[in-house]
């Protein structure tokens, strides 16, 4: 069996492909927590691994028992049926009930399949393909044909799925959406028009992942059904086997690399970076080297027949000079008449070393020709359609008889032995030289032998060697700055990756570094600010109660009053909620317009506010979303008013319960208690000239339960499976600032997962409907509110549009709408920017609201103000100082160098902004810049010990070492104990 053996031109291509599939079967059967999906892909590489095995076998195995390799090629339907599978339920199975049926169906015919294939060869005649150079069955068609089937099958399914994970908003789309409005011809006439190009570009143009993913998937199975087209082609003959099969091995490497990388790309399951790196490394090496072991092997192939034709010429010469001294490697020499036909022919052995006579001529010929006239019959078939076998055999015979075999080049005989021979013509004979075919297989495969090794051992060495490698340089320096990333999210801000080498993965561990320290430093400032947080509260209450006490001396005044009192209630009205579960918006419309430096502006006295709470003890409390909806009594400036006080207290008592994640060991129904008791206290002071109704509200973002009071303020609305009711039905406490004949207690009412809670003033009843003879007609049906809500399915927007198509609003309207485990929450309507202001009013203006925004924690809008004031005058030292260090604590770093820099060419004396110059321009990669400004803190304050660490570390990233541990020696006499310094002197290896 052993000089069996020998390998042929397309063992080592199919070697690989074998090496391949089972290489990365092992990946995924190694992967973690795997899905259905992942157990299909595997067994589908199996049964294709199965497939390449059998074919190797067959293409190494020089003997008719090779033959039975096509009952290992044939298990690829049990692949196809797994590709069938994963098609299913990659990425969820969206058809189970069809699957169910499919998957089973397709299983049982590849199985028949399989078994009618090994029935029908059992004892069927072993043929011998020259031009594959392997032995096999004259039979498979119908396997075939199931195999197709399988595909097809999984192209279907694979073109539905992407149709319905694909999201398209092209032409066709909205043809298809605007037929609706058509007659129900029409509608059906474009609907079938539209159907095609809308599904064809949603297959092409898949916008979401998982239709990007399946496509992939779907290109794959194109990629196998033109391996079956080339198939035919082959048997045909319109494809030499040589081409089908080089077709065949890269067809199969790039569809098995898709495969591969679109399912990493897009699995449900975690895969590492390494496994990626290997899956494409070992597939981008077998590909190369499947391609150079075809081109070593037709070169030497190329090489032999060369020699063969030298050799042929030379027994051409012998017998024209009549001599009979042939080359060693010639076996026969035959001759005939010259003519047409292939077989048939009467030869005269002129030479033989194998002992060749008629006989032996005449059985190897039948069998030859028996062989050949199959195959020629089958190509036939599809040539002379309709025509019945013994007509075809007709037609082909005639055909082979007709042909004239060509000249000087490789044909094949069967005479005992396996022969390779070539023909030429002196005078009116034809001669024909053969050669030992077996001994052109052994040359083949002493090359492939080696070629075959070489991939193997390639393999082998990159699945060994590359994880030692990649471990080294790649994994063990990601994991410590995952191990360093995973530290930070538990908390633990001291930390330091450590750096090896300073490649990417070194600068992405050294700015890792970095943003820890800066985290760390901002982390120690807040907690600064938040030990003083009651007492800046405090002051920032007063601060408001002065300006309200201002505002309400002077509430008949110009526009620009008007103005300055909107803007201190902008921060005040603020969407503060950050819950999960409980999703809150509301708009506000007030009643008063004004125009200020000729644009409108808007002032009342209705106020919505949100916010989060936890109530109970550190090791058991419950998370709460309060929601507030006022309406301050009295219009323009008095209502103005009140919304500003309520808008203050409302905050401060915020402030006080949830900063810095604090938890009240409180109950809701105290908190609440409490709340109306303040609110209520501080309007009492006005002695009735200041009042405002409002509901106040707490949800627990868990069970949904709303615990509220409802302190004369319109009836709270729920909107539930498509109805709006009133979860009150009458007046339970008069307005805040009056006294109240009725007990006060918190109310309780139970939400459901969907439910809405719409909160709104009495703007929303306040409609003028109709004026007749000069007399108006106000709305005084509060029921029309439901109505509303039903019509717009609880969207506020929609419900303010209804409002007014209803009448006209004649006061304030807000709307504040609260919804509990939403499915489809709608985005938060972000509150009016006051960008829109900014460019109508004075610079000291602006200054002021910049300042009062940084102080009630909006930093962002801060800045957007003071950069339009920075815009109108660069030159205001006080504004860019301000702007400057606003920019700066909010890490917009490259701001903070522009107007920082700015400042201190006109007031270079302040050490402090010298020092955030020096911080930032490092943050941003200008560490020459940053040692400059660090050097002028220097010069203004040598002993300022952060800044002597600061000047240390700069001098470290730029190289200059020995002044790096001068610094850090002066700046470790003054403060021995500082963890900063200790890091250095690690950092620069210092004793």
């Amino acid at each position: 069996m052993e000089a069996s053996i020998l390998f042929s031109h397309h063992a080592s291509g199919v070697f690989s492909l074998f090496l391949l599939t089972f290489v990365l079967s092992g990946f995924l059967v190694f992967k973690k927590n795997r899905t259905l999906p992942t157990y299909y892909l595997i067994i589908m590489y199996l049964g294709y691994g199965t497939m390449f095995f059998g074919y190797f076998l067959s293409y190494s195995i020089f003997n008719p028992i090779a033959a039975y390799h096509r009952y290992l090629t044939v298990f690829v339907i049990f692949g196809t049926v797994a590709f069938i599978g994963f098609c299913y339920n990659f990425p969820r199975n969206i058809h189970p009930k069809e699957s169910k049926i499919v998957i089973p169906l397709s299983l049982v015919i590849a199985l028949a399949a399989w078994i009618h294939f090994i029935i029908k060869t059992a004892g069927k005649e072993k043929i011998y393909l020259f031009s594959a150079h392997h032995y096999s069955f004259d039979f498979g068609k119908e396997a075939s044909f199931a195999i197709l089937l399988c595909f097809l099958i999984s192209t279907i399914i694979l073109i539905r799925k992407t149709i319905h994970f694909s999201h398209y908003t092209g032409i066709f789309q909205k043809w298809d959406k605007s037929s609706e409005s058509l007659a129900l011809p029409l509608r059906i006439l474009v609907k079938t028009l539209v159907f095609l190009p809308l599904n064809f570009m949603k297959v092409i143009l898949p916008s979401r992942k998982e239709g990007i993913a399946l496509r992939a998937f779907l290109v794959t199975v194109i990629l196998n059904l033109l391996n079956a087209y080339n198939n035919v082609l082959n048997k045909s003959g319109v494809l030499s086997y040589d081409t089908y099969a080089i077709t065949y091995f890269i067809l199969s490497v790039v569809t098995i690399f898709f495969i591969q990388s679109a399912y990493l790309n897009h699995s449900p399951e975690p895969t590492s970076f390494m496994v990626k790196i290997l899956s494409s490394a070992v597939v981008t090496v077998i590909l190369a080297l499947g391609a150079i072991s075809y081109i070593t092997l037709f070169s030497t192939d190329k090489s032999i027949e060369k020699e063969d034709l030298v050799e042929m010429n030379s027994v051409k010469t012998e017998i024209r000079n009549g001599d009979t001294n042939f080359p060693p490697n010639v076996r026969y020499v035959l001759s005939r008449p010259v003519g047409p036909g292939i077989f048939d022919h009467k030869y005269e052995i002129l030479f033989s070393k194998d002992g060749l006579n008629q006989t032996i001529l005449k059985e190897g010929e039948k069998y030859y020709k028996n062989q050949q006239l199959k195959e020629a019959i089958e190509k036939n078939k599809k040539i002379h359609k309709g025509k019945s076998e013994s007509e075809l055999e007709t037609i082909t015979l005639k055909e082979m008889k007709d042909t004239n075999l060509p000249l000087g080049s490789r044909l094949y005989r069967v005479a005992g032995d396996f022969y390779i021979h070539y023909d030429f013509v002196i005078g009116q004979t034809r001669y024909e030289v053969g050669f030992a075919y077996v001994e052109f297989r052994q040359v083949i495969h002493d090359v492939a032998r080696w070629l075959i090794l070489i991939i193997l051992g390639t393999t082998i060495f990159i699945l060994i060697a590359f994880p030692i490698l990649l471990r080294v340089s790649l994994i063990h320096p990601l994991n410590n700055l995952l191990s360093g990333v995973e530290k930070v999210n538990h908390g633990d801000l001291n930390v330091n990756v450590p750096i090896k080498t300073m490649d990417e993965i070194g600068f992405l561990s050294l700015s890792f570094n970095s943003m820890v320290d800066s985290i760390r430093g901002a982390r120690e400032q807040l907690q600064e600010h938040a030990d003083h947080l009651e007492e800046k509260v405090e002051e920032r209450t007063k601060e408001v109660q002065e300006k309200m006490a201002e505002v309400q001396r002077l509430k008949i005044q110009q526009d620009g009053d008007y103005f300055l009192t909107s803007l201190l209630a902008k921060p005040l009205f603020y969407n503060a909620n950050k819950s999960s579960k409980v999703n809150t918006s509301f708009l506000i419309r007030q009643k008063k317009y004004f125009e200020f430096r000729n644009k409108q502006g808007e002032l009342g006295g209705d106020i919505c506010l949100t916010g989060n709470l936890r109530l109970g003890t550190p090791d058991n409390y419950r998370k709460f979303t309060m929601a507030m909806n006022g309406d301050a009594m009295g219009k323009s400036m008095q209502g103005a008013g009140g919304s500003l006080v309520m808008g203050v207290v409302m905050n401060s008592i915020m402030a006080r319960s949830a900063a810095n994640k604090r938890i009240l060991a409180k109950t809701p129904e105290e908190w609440l208690t409490e709340t109306y008791t303040e609110v209520h206290s501080v309007f009492k002071s006005f002695d009735g000239t200041m009042v405002i109704s409002a509901t106040v509200a707490l949800i627990d973002d868990e069970t949904g339960e709303m615990f509220y009071w409802n302190a004369e303020h319109p009836f709270s609305v729920l909107y539930r499976d498509g109805k709006a009711s009133f979860i009150e039905n009458t007046l339970e406490l008069r307005k805040l600032g009056l006294d109240s004949e009725f007990e006060f207690k918190v109310k309780k009412f139970q939400l459901h997962p969907g439910d809405l809670i719409i909160l709104a003033s009495d703007g929303r009843d306040d409609l003028l409907l109709s004026v007749h003879n000069e007399k108006r007609v106000i709305n005084e049906d509060e029921n029309v509110f439901l109505d509303v809500v039903e019509r717009s399915l609880g969207d506020i927007k929609s419900i303010e549009k209804n409002i007014r198509s209803i009448g006209e609003v004649i006061d304030d309207l807000s709307i504040l709408r609260i919804g509990f485990q939403e499915v489809n929450a709608p985005a938060i309507e972000q509150r009016e920017d006051n960008n829109e202001f900014a460019d109508k009013v004075v610079l000291q203006s602006l200054y002021r609201e910049g300042k009062e925004l940084y102080r009630n924690g909006e930093a962002q809008k801060a800045i957007s103000i003071l950069l339009d004031a920075y815009a109108t005058d660069n030159n205001n030292q006080k504004l860019n100082k301000l702007l400057g260090l606003i920019s700066f604590k909010e890490k917009d770093y490259p701001l903070a160098v522009k107007v920082l820099s700015k400042y201190l060419t006109q007031d270079p004396d302040t050490a402090e902004l010298w020092y955030y110059l020096s911080i930032a321009e490092k943050r941003i990669g200008n560490l020459a810049q940053s040692l400059e400004a660090a050097m002028m803190v220097n010069q203004m304050q040598p002993m300022n010990v952060q800044n002597l660490v600061h000047l240390s570390d700069l001098n470290r990233l730029l190289g200059n070492r020995e002044e790096a541990i001068g610094f850090t020696k002066s700046a470790e006499e003054i403060d021995p104990e500082n963890k900063n310094i200790r890091k250095l002197k690690k950092l620069l290896e210092m004793d």
